[in-house]
This record gives structure tokens, C-alpha cells and sequence, in this order.
């Protein structure tokens, strides 16, 4: 931690005194959204008279007159059912951390921050993420610890952060609004709140700060030749044998502790990828398997449990039957969702085909994700259905529209069917294919039960299943 580099970021703040390059932070921000912060000013407000407020605050950076302002706290629900601390900063101090963050981020990408760190980086995401997760478990790294360090973003200790921050930055000027930034405290219930400790999530420049506090971690993993992947604070090593990932987990207990953080032992484990499974940013990674027909291995990634749970929540969400609307407005509040949704999980198969660039052909079984995805999307049916009858909606009515507002149906008037989407993004797929397969999928399902009632004795031309039977017809 206390290793000088050789070279050191001079005349930040410098760069930052032009109008222009202002007005660009400006821009990002406004692109980001965002509510504002203590002072009231939101973004509409700013951008009604944003030049005259780019021009008043590049005199204040100028003058030296300008001073960071407590965040705003807000709090956001967590997986787990608890509360996530957001800390909200004005526009102002969103707009220079932008600024700084412009002018140091090229110089930590191109040569500080280490290539298995993937979290807030610009092109290094999911997909990176299971590139590398991939090759390691394909070359025989299938010891794996899985380790999460305990509140990081709210324990950084301020005096170490600043201490590995100037081993890369010389400018006093910015070393000091940095500091300043982190203790500005915090406002709650128009009270205000000192910070002792780590960075507010909110503010711009926490997430590269998080990074240059744990690139050295990254570095120590490196001298010790451990092999890792890091997604902000979440990171998994990966070793060879028994012996070695528990060597590599208490190396990287030591680091973390040098560091002023703690690991978070409830949600940290040791995988034997051979019989264990487990989850890492949104995916479960199944073990591996023997196939019945050769006895050849293979293993499995899929969505997990929680992720295909936040799809069906967000859905909800968005198909409340309170809700009075048109077909198509229907479909523009779910449709995103599912391309959303949809497109993170393809950075699985991307992961895939880019390893195969490098020579990697991947024995993971994809296909799961569609059969996942089928039920998904009869879910997103079934809400529809019950959302577009305007009349007093309930369940019942909803699935006596089941054969008039089929899977055809459905694809036909434009929402997409994740199923489809997936496999089409992958191999083409087309939509007119998805839909004769799911037509024959209906019509096999409806002799399937007339085959079953006759077996049993039972009348088999109800009115319902006459029903089902013109509907299957008159799409066949």
C-alpha cells in the first residue's frame, strides 16, 4: 500500500477550468438522470439556464470558492430485503467529480487498474466478467473462493483511501477535494450527519475511487500468482487444488485486513466446482456433469433464482390491473424489461464466442436459459391478459381470454417473447419459426388431453376444449 510509483498525475485541476469541458461533464450527467441533491436544484432546473450555471460554477473553481455540500440520504430496497444507503450529491458537486473523473480516468485504465477487474469499468462488464470465470473453470481452475467484503463502500477507512489515491495523484488542489468530498457528511431527516468512513454510493467519482482503493488487492493477487476475477467488491480466485484456493483465500483475508475492511464470512465460501454450484453476478454456474449417451462432461449457466425473480417483479410491476391502458401502451412498458433482461443474459453466449476467438470451445450447456425464459414469458402473458381487460380484470376473466389472446396472438400484435429473442440474438432464430413451434406445441397439448380424457372414459368435447380446439384451428 505505501509503494511510491514512478510517475504521478500532475496539473488535474488544471484541466478541468474550461468551460467546454464543464459543459461536457454537464452533459453526462444530465444523461445519467438522477434526483437532486440537498439544494433542490434537479436537473431541469440546471439545464433551463445551463450555461449561466456552467459559467457561475466555473468562476467558483476558479476563484477557489467552491466547496462540496452534504449528500443528500436516500435508501433503496436490497436483494435481501434491506436497505441500501444512497448518498445523493447536488448537481454542482456531481459536475466536477464528473470533471475529475474525465481527466484520471484515461491514465488508471491505460495503466494502473489490472485487466481481471471488471466493476465500473467502460467495455469490461458481465460479459468480461464470464470470459474469464469461463477460461478458468475450462483449464482445470475448479477450486474457487467466493468472497464478499462486508460493507465495503460504507467501511473504506478515509486516511488509507487518501493514502493509496496520492500514491497516483501529485495534485494538492484535487487531493483536497477529494477529502473534502468524503467527509461532507450526509443529510437525513434535515439533519446533518458527519462520515467518518467510505464512500457515499451516489457520487460520481465513488465507484473509481472503490477501484483504485481495491487495484491493491488486484496487484497482491498478481505477485502471489492467483488467478481472480473482482466485480467491485465481489470477487472470485480460482485455483487448481484444495491446497492452493485455501492458501489464495488466506492471502486475500490478509490483504483485505491490511486494508481496513473485513470479509464478510456469511456470504463467503470455498467451491469444489466438481459437485458444488454457485452464483456470481446474476448467474449460477452448475457443476459439472456426465452425459448419459458418452459419458463427456459438461456443466451449466443459467440466470439464478433471485435475477428470474426481479424479471417477474419488475413485470408485475408494470401490469397492474388498476391501471386503465391501450394494447400498445401495454407493450411499451414491458417490452423493455424483456429486451433488458433478455440481453444481459446474451452476455453469457457473447463470453462463449469470444473465448472461442482465443481458441476456447466451451463445453456450457446455454440452452437452459431459453426453457427458463418460456415460462417467463407465459407469465408476462398471463398478466397481460388480465391487465388488458378493462372491466372489472381479475384472474378468471384473464384466462378465459386464453385462446382468443393466445402465444400468436401476442407475437403477432409486437410484444416480444423472450424465448424467441434469445435464441434469435444467438442463432437467428425467427419469429415465424417461434410461432408454428408454438402452435404445434398447443395443438400436441390439446390431443395430449383428449387423449387422456378418453382414456379415462371421461367426455371429452366440453365446451371449453371445443373452445380450444377453433382457437388451435384457426391459427393451424
Amino acid at each position: 500500500m505505501n509503494e511510491e510509483l514512478k510517475f504521478k498525475m500532475h496539473s488535474i485541476y488544471g484541466q478541468i477550468l474550461v468551460e467546454r469541458k464543464l459543459m461536457a461533464a454537464w452533459q453526462q450527467v444530465a444523461d445519467n438522470k438522477g434526483s437532486g441533491g440537498i439544494d433542490g436544484v434537479t436537473i431541469n432546473t440546471f439545464k433551463s439556464n445551463e450555461e449561466e450555471n456552467i459559467k457561475d460554477l466555473l468562476t467558483k473553481l476558479k476563484d477557489k470558492t467552491y466547496k462540496p455540500t452534504p449528500v443528500k440520504r436516500v435508501y433503496i430496497p436490497k436483494k435481501n430485503g434491506k436497505l441500501r444507503p444512497l448518498g445523493i450529491p447536488t448537481i454542482e458537486d456531481r459536475i466536477v467529480q464528473q470533471s475529475i473523473v474525465n481527466v484520471i480516468n484515461p491514465k488508471f485504465e491505460q495503466e494502473i487498474f489490472h485487466k481481471w477487474s471488471c466493476g465500473y469499468r467502460q467495455g469490461l462488464g458481465a460479459q468480461r466478467v464470464l470470459q474469464i470465470i469461463l477460461w478458468n473453470i475450462e483449464t482445470g481452475y475448479n477450486h474457487i473462493y467466493d468472497c464478499d467484503i462486508k460493507g465495503f463502500f460504507d467501511n473504506i477507512p478515509h486516511k488509507n483511501l487518501m493514502r493509496v489515491v496520492s500514491k497516483y495523484i501529485a495534485d494538492g488542489t484535487v487531493l483536497d477535494m477529494i477529502w473534502k468530498w468524503l467527509k461532507a457528511g450526509y443529510m437525513k431527516d434535515n439533519i446533518y450527519n458527519e462520515t467518518t468512513a467510505g464512500t457515499p454510493q451516489g457520487g460520481v467519482i465513488s465507484p473509481i475511487l472503490a477501484n483504485i482503493y481495491l487495484n491493491e488487492l488486484d496487484w497482491e493477487l498478481e505477485k502471489e500468482g492467483i488467478r481472480f476475477v473482482r466485480y467491485a467488491d465481489d470477487f472470485l480466485l480460482f485455483a487448481k487444488t484444495e491446497e492452493d484456493i485455501k492458501r489464495a483465500g488466506e492471502i486475500a483475508q490478509k490483504i483485505i485486513n491490511n486494508l481496513g475492511l473485513e470479509v464478510s464470512m456469511e456470504k463467503t465460501k470455498f467451491v469444489d466446482f466438481n459437485k458444488d454450484d454457485f452464483d456470481f453476478i446474476g448467474f449460477t454456474f452448475k457443476h459439472w456433469r456426465n452425459r448419459k449417451k458418452d459419458g463427456s462432461k459438461y456443466f451449466m449457466v443459467t440466470p439464478t433464482n433471485n435475477s428470474l425473480k426481479d424479471f417477474k417483479q419488475k413485470i408485475k410491476d408494470k401490469t397492474r390491473k388498476s391501471l386503465t391502458l391501450s394494447t400498445k401502451s401495454w407493450l411499451d412498458r414491458v417490452n423493455p424489461i424483456i429486451r433488458g433482461k433478455v440481453n444481459y443474459y446474451l452476455n453469457l453466449h457473447k463470453a462463449i464466442k469470444e473465448n472461442e476467438r482465443y481458441g476456447q470451445y466451451s463445453r456450457c450447456v446455454v440452452t437452459v436459459t431459453g426453457h427458463l425464459l418460456h415460462d417467463i414469458d407465459s407469465y408476462i402473458r398471463r398478466r397481460l391478459r388480465v391487465a388488458m381487460v378493462h372491466k372489472n380484470p381479475s384472474q378468471r376473466k384473464g384466462w378465459l381470454f386464453t385462446q382468443k389472446w393466445n402465444n400468436e396472438y401476442f407475437a403477432r400484435i409486437g410484444l416480444i417473447p423472450g424465448n424467441w429473442l434469445y435464441y434469435n440474438k444467438m442463432w437467428g432464430y425467427e419469429l415465424e419459426t417461434y410461432i408454428g413451434r408454438q402452435n404445434d406445441r398447443a395443438k400436441k397439448k390439446l390431443e395430449s388431453k383428449i387423449a387422456n380424457k378418453k382414456k379415462r372414459g371421461q367426455e371429452y368435447y366440453t365446451p371449453a376444449l371445443l373452445n380450444t380446439i377453433n382457437a388451435v384451428q384457426a391459427y393451424t
